[in-house]
């Protein structure tokens, strides 16, 4: 009975930190107030968790496990690979960094006044990039994959994803848009076939039904 006590207490603070760092931000939230929030002495607090630092931790791992998992299902339902990758890229770079009013920012914050020596554990960064890693991986064709090899492309995801979700707070305006994705894609597959030099789209009607022709145009000297 005593460790269910146990577990309830440590839950309680976990929901209560929740609550505090999406109404107030991580910056503005104290310890205090989280125990406040949960009914726990500031001492019970410092039981289970040694630093709000640690507190964050615990809350957005699983958070954001959840949310590239959530990613993975979508994209494994998408058959074009182009399409599959814009999901990919505005899920990434748009919509985690906006889910729960910006739920992301906290770690961010956190993140900010910490150093090699407060005990970062980079688990979960290299798990989340190995992740971005095989989506992106299962969107190029064979002869576009050594891209891939190094896993830097991975890593440069996860660090433009940083920078959208500190811009949340700071220039909303500068959130992650459709075009921006489009140029991801085409960096990375190509241009579509209608967007390329010499390719002309037009629209022709056949037996009363719209389609679109493609016509090669001459290549100037």
């Amino acid at each position: 009975m005593a460790q269910i006590k146990k577990d309830d207490r440590r839950a309680a603070i976990l929901s209560a930190s929740y609550q505090l760092f999406m109404k107030h931000g991580y910056h503005r939230t104290t310890l205090r107030q989280i125990a406040e929030t949960a009914g726990v002495s500031l001492a019970n607090v410092y039981i289970y968790f040694p630093s709000k630092y640690q507190i964050v931790f615990e809350l957005y791992d699983p958070w954001m496990a959840a949310r590239l998992e959530q990613l993975m299902s979508e994209a494994s339902a998408i058959s074009d690979k182009r399409q599959r990758l814009r999901h990919i890229v505005l899920t990434l770079w748009r919509d985690i960094p906006a889910a729960q009013n910006g739920f992301a920012r906290n770690i961010m914050q956190a993140l900010s006044t910490q150093s090699v020596d407060d005990g970062y554990d980079p688990t979960m960064i290299a798990w989340i990039e190995k992740q971005i890693t095989d989506l992106i991986a299962g969107c190029l064709p064979s002869r576009r994959r050594p891209l891939l090899e190094d896993g830097r492309i991975g890593h440069v995801m996860m660090m433009a994803f940083d920078g959208f979700v500190i811009n949340q707070g700071l220039n909303p305006n500068a959130a992650c848009t459709e075009d921006i994705a489009d140029s991801l894609c085409a960096f990375l597959l190509g241009r579509p076939a209608d967007q390329r030099p010499g390719i002309k789209v037009r629209t022709i009607k056949t037996a009363g039904r719209s389609q679109i022709a493609k016509v090669n145009l001459p290549r100037r000297p």
